[in-house]
């Protein structure tokens, strides 16, 4: 396998041609296109976003966000954005909102500072890995705008999308619309997954897939709020209730101080206590995202 950037003296590493070219071949234009220690250039289609830990352009060069000439591609928008930070600027055109393909899906993206965009492309080969599943049913917790619920509908998967932001799933459902998805009746179900949960065993609805990625914390509304280190454990034994054998459950922690580990120790006892065989696996990681950057994620995939 070929190293997925480029040996450069100066940063950012440009990811290499060949993977560049594979990305593109196979339909996808949202990716990280380049890193270094404190800047990473994200192509999202025609729009580079370069994320700095300062405020100013190293050494005041903006010649370091020009791709190399090998990729034979130019930005028509660039922006640059500080992290942590609620502004950017644009340093070539202008506008926030853009539409991207993986895999040959679109999704729309929103750069607005702020603002999630609204693909999570680290979790591109999950996706993948997904789809090499053949699920015929998908349940997507914490759906955000739907991506994992639209790659199983484009495959023939019934899909139903759970989060407790309205804007959210408005636009998991245009990215549905996008792809000509929503003849496949999708649904979408604005709720707190801890209540959605139990209401789906009580109703004896299975799943083939199910998707957990929980933020770290958000407010839970009129009930309590909700914190990953209390609710992780009973949403994994609450996912295996519902997945039918066969089936396949990732769960993926963004979470500084999740680690593997800890996942696979929290599935083996639920596994236990429910009385299911599976074998675990990590998540998926794309090639040119460093180990570093990457959410804690396990695959356990029921073996009966």
């Amino acid at each position: 396998m070929l190293p997925p950037f480029r040996k450069s003296s100066a940063a950012p590493t440009w990811i290499s041609a060949t993977l560049w070219e594979k990305l593109e071949a196979a339909g996808t234009d949202a990716f990280l296109a380049a890193h270094s220690p404190r800047l990473r250039l994200e192509r999202w289609g025609s729009t580079l976003r370069a994320c700095a830990l300062r405020p100013a352009l190293p050494d005041g060069n903006e010649a370091l966000l020009e791709p190399p000439a090998t990729l034979g591609w130019q930005a028509e928008r660039m922006i640059w954005q500080t992290e942590g930070e609620r502004t950017a600027r644009h340093l070539r055109g202008e506008g926030w909102t853009t539409e991207v393909q993986e895999g040959n899906l679109r999704f729309g993206i929103d750069l607005t500072p702020g603002t999630a965009p609204g693909l999570f492309p680290d979790q591109r080969e999950n996706r993948n890995f997904l789809r090499s599943r053949r699920p015929t049913s998908l349940l997507n917790l914490f759906a955000h705008t739907c991506a994992f619920g639209v790659l199983a509908a484009a495959e023939g998967a019934t899909s139903l999308n759970i989060d407790n932001s309205a804007r959210a799933l408005a636009r998991g459902r245009e990215n549905y619309r996008r792809n000509h998805l929503l003849g496949t009746q999708p649904r979408f179900w604005k709720e707190d997954v801890r209540q959605a949960l139990p209401r789906l065993q009580r109703r004896g609805e299975t799943f083939s897939a199910i998707i957990l990625d929980p933020p770290t914390f958000a407010h839970g509304g009129r009930g309590r709020s909700f914190r990953i280190e209390r609710e992780l454990a009973p949403m994994i034994a609450a996912c295996l209730r519902l997945l039918a054998p066969g089936g396949s459950l990732l769960v993926s922690v963004n979470e500084a101080r999740a680690r593997r580990g800890e996942l696979e120790r929290m599935a083996r006892f639920a596994l236990s206590a429910e009385k299911i065989r599976a074998r675990l696996e990590p998540s998926r990681r794309p090639i040119e995202v460093p180990e570093t950057r990457m959410p804690a994620g396990i695959w356990i995939l029921r073996e009966d």
